[in-house]
């Protein structure tokens, strides 16, 4: 046994050491890996923001410090009757290369928010902020992105040095951003009738059972004002959350059509079929390598049908693949928004997986701009929703199946034109679920005029 010992030992290192080699290179190569890792290594004692925003915080808040890295981001916010009145729009952080969907459905919410309230916006990240950026980075890129926007960005190492007024008009926008919001209601920070909650997706089912799956459900029940983005995720809710939100309060996706008429003005006949992969392994309800089970099914049989065709895969970084029958899914990682849709308009099937009752953009962007889509159905939420997506089990031999079928749609016909979906399916128009909310807000908690 002991002549044993000392090999069991060194192959234990030899392990460390290659699992280590191979976290080192995704930290390099990945930023969203790097800001999963940085969010796994915050902890109280070990950060100085953390630190004093428990010091600032009322006793009431700081048992809330080890639940969620965010909880006490906004527990100990310095408040001043006499600062100007702000929507202050709460996200984890702005990043130039990774400002997707949701995050821009937020900040038009915001933006709608604040003009229905006749307030400034004022954008706060409570995420632990990433190297490279800065409120001034993130606040430059935000005017780059969204003209005519005026909106001041605070990092969450800036929030203790801000003045926020008793008056402010709060919209949470992802669950870790609405609990840090809950957790400063309970410190006596914030009024909860003042706060409104962006619902974009089934977001406990981001994370398997656990704390954070519970913290996530709970926040749904804290008596929030509702925005909720789409019918189906709106049915969802009702389902599973016991929630009765008026459908005033439900919105379609954001889809930026202008954009996606572009898109399809610029498609073409090819004799080379790209598929592209939204191909994201950190996130599991992206189901990465459910997609790429199911292409390298596809793979084979179009090998077999003469079809030319070539896969590539974004939406983060990963090696390349080899998919088999001489076909190979090449990764081009996160790419920025002009960037994403210059690939897009070069792509005419496209695979979109996601595991939650969200009806997700790049599926809609692609069959709206004239690509064929395949996702996967979720519980009756997907199906029916544009002739252009194929909504299949989430199983390979479906998932390929669909592709197949897809590539070869393109082969005979050809991308299609522009083709927005129908009216009213998805849910209203986000500026009328906000002025909506706008109203019951204001009702809630009128302004304190007679205290200035």
């Amino acid at each position: 046994m002991g002549s044993t010992r000392p090999s069991m030992d060194a192959a234990k290192i030899r392990h460390l050491l290659t699992d280590l080699a191979r976290v080192n290179a995704g930290y390099l190569r990945d930023g969203e890996y790097r800001n999963a890792v940085r969010e796994r290594l915050v902890t109280v004692d070990a950060s100085p923001t953390a630190d004093a925003e428990i010091a600032a915080a009322d006793e009431s808040a700081r048992p809330y410090a080890q639940l969620v890295e965010t909880s006490t981001a906004l527990a100990g916010i310095r408040l001043d009757a006499s600062a100007e009145r702000h929507v202050d729009l709460v996200i984890g952080e702005i990043r130039p290369d990774a400002t997707f969907a949701g995050i821009s459905t937020a900040v038009v919410a915001g933006r709608a928010l604040a003009d229905d309230l006749g307030l400034r916006l004022r954008i706060v990240m409570v995420g632990h902020t990433t190297g490279g950026n800065s409120a001034a980075v993130a606040e430059a890129y935000v005017e780059s992105r969204f003209p005519g926007i005026d909106a001041r960005v605070l990092a969450r190492e800036d929030i203790l040095s801000a003045r926020f007024s008793p008056d402010d008009t709060w919209l949470a926008t992802h669950w870790k951003t609405a609990h840090a919001v809950d957790v400063a209601v309970r410190g006596g920070r914030v009024d909860a009738r003042r706060v409104a909650y962006l619902m974009q997706d089934y977001e406990p089912g981001f994370s398997p059972w656990s704390t954070e799956y519970a913290v996530a459900a709970s926040t749904y029940q804290r008596g929030f004002q509702p925005i909720v983005n789409s019918a189906p995720l709106h049915a969802y809710l009702r389902a599973h959350q016991g929630l009765d939100i008026d459908p005033d309060l439900v919105f379609a996706p954001d889809l930026d059509l202008d954009l996606l008429r572009r898109v399809a003005d610029r498609r073409q006949v090819s004799d080379t079929t790209k598929v592209l992969f939204y191909g994201r392994p950190s996130k599991h309800r992206n189901l990465y390598r459910l997609g790429v089970t199911a292409l390298k099914i596809a793979a084979r049989e179009l090998a077999a049908s003469g079809r030319r065709v070539e896969f590539v895969s974004a939406g983060e970084q990963h090696g390349d693949t080899d998919l088999g029958s001489g076909h190979t899914l090449r990764s081009v990682g996160t790419l920025p928004w002009d960037d994403y849709f210059d690939l897009l308009s070069s792509t005419n099937v496209v695979l979109s997986l996601q595991y939650s009752p969200h009806p997700s953009h790049p599926p809609f962007d692609a069959a709206i701009s004239g690509a064929y889509a395949v996702t996967n159905e979720f519980g009756g939420t997907r199906a029916g929703l544009h002739e252009r997506i194929a909504a299949v089990s989430a199983e390979p031999e479906a998932l390929a199946g669909a592709v197949v079928s897809a590539v070869m749609r393109d082969a005979s016909d050809g991308p299609g034109g522009f083709l927005d979906v129908a009216p009213g399916l998805l849910g209203g128009e986000l500026r009328a679920a906000v002025a909506a909310a706008a109203a019951r807000l204001r009702a809630a908690a009128p302004e304190r005029t007679a205290e200035r």
